[in-house]
């Protein structure tokens, strides 16, 4: 194993992402002062796992990430990676490359990574622990480790040789055993506690659990025994109750089919109703088609006038895009006739070239050969012949460059002249058009302004008429409404009149003494009726009086208590059942006056909430006197509370709070027929009735003089419709007429947009030309300057050499003749292109232009078709609507005779409607008299019911598996006894059953857990005992070898000597501390502290590499620990660390040109920016 890659972004002075690259050997990392040399060593502590910032040469976590220079920000986190090759496996981990991360940000989020997977610092320290790799092992040496190996404690050595001797992880074991040995013991102290105060507790309880164990038993029978009475009585109550709903939903069944019944009866009312209004619309309708049909052919006819003026223009249009197009065919057979004797001039010029080139290829070949032989002189000045020759050939490319551009402006200008006659032509046809356009424009605004007038005077008129209408229909609907409403209402009435006549609600002997009384005279003398007949409630606390009073609402007043005993003697001698009687002259009441009543939600006493004549007051307060009237039952309950329960307390609700202190409550069933409300009921329908009578007979009187002011309307709207069609028909002729000549507009305007844009493009072409141009001259001017000054000096030595010159000079002049020759056939042959190219361009937009005149020549085809079509079909139409108008008169009579026969099956259903009313008035009376029977079943069943639930919180659901008694007598006998048996047990902490079975429990587990705990602490001081004889076993085999080789490695490096390793305490190995004796050669033997600087690093060096033999390190960083040695034993210490360099890995941090030497890497630091360290490498070897 060695290590690949460190890799640090953000630590220290390393602002940026820096990669330093590992070999086996030695790798020398050298560099001035505060380059940031030991941040690379802190870097590799830092990942390793050290946690101390001291060590890091920093104050806090923060100091080791990037804080930013004069003109760099400071970061917010630093990352360090050291990336080891575990080919050999070294590292327990599957894996033949082993990333080690660590990560810190400013916020003080830490975080380490094993190839990039999150992990703790205990895996870390795991992963190096025995491999000499680690904060506190010795393959990171620096000034700190040196002093602690030098250090006057021999103790602060241990953790080197420990870590050499492979013990480490024997140690840490042994600590963590030690840890959990004393959290055992104190485990173990707790659960014996525990145990003793159980042990106390446990037999009083157990005789508890099983007295309440007897008593449960005899409370379950007595459970089972009353609640089969339960069961039983409940079973009685439901089969009751269960023939009463059968009955009940027969007749609500029947009920609700009469009412089905009723509501098809409406609708198809209703429907006749709908029927009637449509036929009527469609007669007014027929009546009105002769107008509307002359309206509507009229407007087709002006429909044909638009077509036919629309199929007229498109002809002159198409007339005129024919003849376009014959132009331009014309136009463009011209430009392919230029474009053909352009090619044949351009085939003759290459024709004459070809001569011109090779005859100049022969001259110049002559002329060359001549030129070879001229001496130097004469070739300079062949040079300057030559650059006039260039310079010639390059100002007669120039004045073809200009002569093109003069062509093309020639041209651009000619298009341009070309455009200006079509604009002209086209502002000519815009003006025409515009003309037309406000002369059509003229009678279109006319009678757009005629119609918009008509139309707005209709449109206000038809809201008047549509606004009567909605009016008229809105008093049909309010008067209909309260029709419906009146016959609910005074259904109600009867009914409750009807059942007030029979006494519906009544008790059997009650409902027999009162009609007894009515028919004998005698008999109902002293008697004044039921209670419920001599009060009057608001109805706002019916449901709280009706709960309050119970079945003393049928409770009889009489005058006397003689009067009460003659009519109790009449339903005993006719067998009519029983009574509750009240005598005024001997009950007797009290009102209740003083009680604490700080609540905001009392209503008041419940007697002065009632009504009553005041010979009943005794009554009166005798019932209601000692009750108070509550909001709700939050209110009741605190009231209760403060006079602690010496009154009745009722919420509106109905929920009841009793003296005793027993609540009842819950929901109250909706009745039909209530006897306490059903007089107030009843005179509050009647005044309601004569209400909606009075509401009819006001609406109908308004409708009537509504309807009669309307008809002015009708007429004036009849005029303004005729009015409006006539107009019409000239406003749809004139609108078509502008839209049309709009989109002449629109074409020519555009037409003339682009050929505008046109002339711009043209312009800013003529522009870039003359610049071209200008330059092209200022070149040619250059060059005629520098031609003369080289044609003078030219001349000048042809003067002295005239007869050698003179044939040279003709042949350079036939050349440049030549030359002029052919560079004009190459100017001559641009321009043909050029010019070719521009009249293609033309070829080609006029064909565009030719198609897209054809296809709108197509597209006013197309477009005429269609309108000759449209005109053949309105035609049609027109025929259509004639006929129509003929058979409108045979149809009218029909639809009247329609009308009649459907007014007489709306009579019929009237009546269908009024019998259907009574039908359903006697069901529901029916109904209520059945209700009040299911009422008081309900009753019954649901104090059987709320006593089921007091006694034992059951309902009729959770009582199915218990069994109803055979024997009601001998079953209560039984109840009797069990009851007896429960009293003798006295009292009962039934809580102790569970008590007792959790305290059992509890105490046989805590006595497992101590059994475990004892069994634990065993196996840990085994387990201690058996680490510490293999930890001092292998640090003393390996101490003595480490001992051995510091002898030899000191003798080595010292060139003579002796040094020794010695332990404290031989006694105890594992704890004492390591003495090191040294004698240097040609001293005494001496203690290490006597030595000078040198020797003492150079004795720690010594120690390092000794332990280096033992168990050599996959790598080593040595941080300048050679910086105290001379020259002399600089060059032993590098020696010695290329002899260890095969087994081991070195990285070594220093100043000192002996151990560069040494090195097969080395990396430089260095600071080309202010307080950010830089990377420079170079491999020696």
């Amino acid at each position: 194993m060695y290590l690949k890659r460190l890799e640090l972004q953000g630590f220290k002075s390393f602002a940026d992402k820096t990669v330093l690259e590992f070999m086996p050997g030695i790798t020398s990392v050298i560099g001035p002062n505060g380059s940031g040399k030991s941040n690379i060593s802190d870097a590799i502590r830092w990942v390793l796992g050290e946690q101390s910032m001291k060590s890091l040469r920093g104050a806090k976590s923060n100091d080791i990430i990037f804080a930013g220079t004069q003109n760099r920000k400071s970061l917010g986190f630093a990352e360090a990676s050291l990336v080891f090759d575990n080919e050999d496996g070294t590292l327990p981990i599957e894996y033949a490359e082993v990333t080690v991360t660590r990560k810190i940000y400013r916020s003080g989020e830490t975080g380490y990574y094993i190839n990039k997977v999150p992990c703790r610092l205990k895996d870390i320290l795991e992963l190096f622990m025995d491999t000499g790799i680690g904060k506190d092992g010795y393959s990171i040496i620096g000034q700190g480790k040196i002093d602690e190996i030098l250090s006057n404690k021999s103790e602060d050595r241990r953790h080197i040789f420990e870590e050499a001797a492979e013990i480490v992880k024997y140690r840490t074991r042994k600590a963590e055993s030690e840890k959990k040995l004393e959290h055992t013991k104190l485990n173990l102290l707790r659960i014996n506690d525990i145990l003793t105060e159980i042990e106390s507790n446990i037999e009083p309880l157990q005789q508890q659990a099983e007295k309440a164990k007897k008593y449960l038993n005899l409370k379950e029978e007595l459970k089972s025994i009353e609640i089969g009475l339960f069961v039983y009585n409940i079973e009685k109550y439901k089969q009751t109750l269960e023939e009463i709903i059968n009955d009940e939903d027969i007749m609500k069944s029947t009920c609700n089919q009469e009412e089905g019944k009723l509501e098809r009866i409406k609708a198809l009312k209703e429907e006749l109703k709908t029927q009637i209004d449509e036929i009527t619309e469609k007669i007014e309708s027929m009546q009105n088609i002769g107008f509307e049909s002359q309206k509507e052919i009229e407007q087709l006819n002006s429909n044909i006038s638009v077509c036919n003026t629309r199929i007229e223009n498109n002809k002159e249009n198409k007339i005129r895009f024919e003849k376009e197009i014959e132009e331009i065919k014309t136009k463009i057979t011209s430009l392919e006739e230029e474009i053909k004797q352009k090619q044949a001039k351009k085939d003759n010029l290459k024709e004459n070239r070809k001569k011109f080139e090779k005859e100049l290829e022969e001259k110049q070949a002559e002329l060359d050969k001549l030129t070879s032989k001229l001496s130097k002189k004469e070739i300079e000045i062949e040079e300057h012949k030559k650059k006039v020759e260039e310079n010639t050939d390059k100002r007669y490319e120039l004045q073809s460059d200009i002569s093109t551009q003069n062509a093309n402006a020639e041209s651009l200008e000619k298009r341009k002249q070309q455009i200006k006659q079509e604009i002209t032509t086209n502002i000519s046809e815009l003006d025409s058009a515009r003309l037309r356009k406000d002369d059509i424009s003229k009678g279109f605004y006319e009678a757009e302004s005629k119609r918009n007038s008509i139309v707005s005077s209709l449109e206000k008129i038809e809201k008047q008429k549509e606004e009567a209408s909605t009016k008229i229909k809105e008093y049909d609907t309010n008067i209909n409404n309260l029709y419906s409403e009146m016959r609910i209402k005074d259904s109600r009435r009867k009914f409750l009149v009807e059942t007030e006549k029979e006494k519906e609600g009544y008790i059997k002997s009650v409902k027999s003494l009162l009609n007894d009384c009515e028919n004998i005279k005698d008999l109902g003398k002293g008697m004044h009726g039921v209670l419920a007949n001599i009060i009057s409630v608001p109805k706002e606390y019916e449901t709280a009086i009706e709960m309050c009073l119970g079945a003393s609402l049928q409770n009889v007043v009489t005058e006397t208590e003689e009067d009460a005993k003659r009519l109790i003697e009449h339903l005993r001698k006719n067998n009519l059942g029983r009574a509750s009687f009240l005598p005024i002259t001997s009950v007797k009441g009290k009102k209740l006056e003083n009680f604490k009543a700080k609540e905001k939600g009392i209503i008041g006493v419940a007697s002065d909430l009632v009504q009553f004549n005041k010979k009943y007051e005794q009554i009166i307060l005798n019932l209601l006197g000692r009750t108070v009237i509550v909001d709700n039952m939050e209110t009741a309950i605190k009231v209760a509370k403060q006079n602690n329960y010496s009154f009745r307390i009722i919420t509106i609700e109905g929920d009841l709070i009793n003296p005793s202190g027993a609540i009842t409550g819950g929901s109250v069933a909706k009745k039909t027929v209530n006897i306490l409300g059903r007089g107030r009921e009843i005179e509050s329908l009647e005044k309601e009735i004569n209400k909606i009578k009075q509401k009819i007979e006001k609406l109908e009187k308004e409708k009537e003089e509504y309807v009669n002011s309307q008809e002015d309307l009708l007429e004036e709207v009849s005029s303004l419709e005729k009015a409006l069609q006539e107009i019409d028909i000239t406003y749809a002729t004139e609108k078509q007429k502008v839209v049309a000549i709009n989109e002449n507009i629109e074409r020519i305007e555009k037409r003339l947009s682009k050929l505008k844009e046109e002339t711009v493009n043209i312009d800013n072409q003529k522009i870039e030309i003359e610049e071209k141009k200008k330059t092209d001259e200022e070149q040619i001017s250059t060059i005629n300057e520098e031609n003369e000054k080289l044609t003078n000096i030219i001349n000048e030595f042809a003067e002295l050499n005239k007869d050698d010159q003179k044939y040279i000079d003709d042949l350079n002049f036939d050349i440049t003749n030549l030359k002029i020759s052919v560079s004009s056939f190459d100017e001559s042959e641009t321009s043909i292109n050029e010019i070719s190219d521009m009249i293609n361009n033309d070829i080609e937009n006029n064909k565009k232009s030719i198609e897209n005149k054809e296809k709108q020549i197509n597209q006013i085809e197309e477009d005429n078709k269609e309108l000759e079509k449209n005109i053949e079909e309105t035609k049609q139409k027109i025929e259509e609507v004639k006929k129509q108008v003929q058979t409108s008169g045979q149809t009218i009579n029909n639809l009247k005779e329609e009308r009649t026969q459907k007014n007489e099956k709306l009579a019929n259903k009237e009546t269908e409607l009024n019998d259907q009313f009574k039908i359903i008035e006697d069901l529901k009376s029916q109904m209520a008299k059945m209700e009040a029977k299911k009422s008081k079943t309900e009753e019954d069943l649901n104090v059987v019911i709320n006593k089921l639930w007091e006694e034992y919180e059951l309902t009729p659901n959770t009582i199915k598996e218990y069994k109803k008694p055979d024997n009601i007598a001998l079953t209560q006998k039984k109840v009797n006894n069990l009851r007896a048996d429960i009293r003798d047990l006295g009292s009962v902490n039934v809580d102790s059953i569970e008590e007792y079975k959790t305290l059992k429990e509890r105490y046989d587990f805590m006595c497992e857990q101590r059994l475990d705990l004892e069994n634990t602490m065993s196996k840990l001081r085994k387990m201690i005992q058996e680490m510490t004889e293999v930890m001092k076993e292998q640090f003393k085999t390996q101490f003595e070898i480490i001992n051995k080789n510091f002898g030899e490695v000191f003798r080595e490096l010292f060139g003579g000597g002796k040094a020794e390793l010695t332990l404290a305490d031989e006694e105890n190995i594992l704890e004492c501390g390591i003495d090191i004796t040294v004698q240097p050669p040609g001293k005494k033997l001496q203690n290490m502290m006597l030595l000078s600087g040198g020797e003492k690093a150079f004795t720690a060096i010594a120690l390092l590499f000794a332990i280096l033999k033992i168990n050599p390190a996959p790598f080593c960083v040595l941080d300048e620990i050679e910086a105290a040695l001379d020259d002399v034993n600089v060059f032993r210490y590098a020696e010695y660390l290329k002899k260890f360099s095969k087994d081991t890995q070195f990285l070594v941090i220093t100043h000192r040109k002996g151990t560069m030497e040494a090195a097969d890497t080395v990396y430089g630091i260095t600071m080309e920016e202010n307080g950010i360290s830089k990377l420079l490498s170079m491999k020696l070897k």
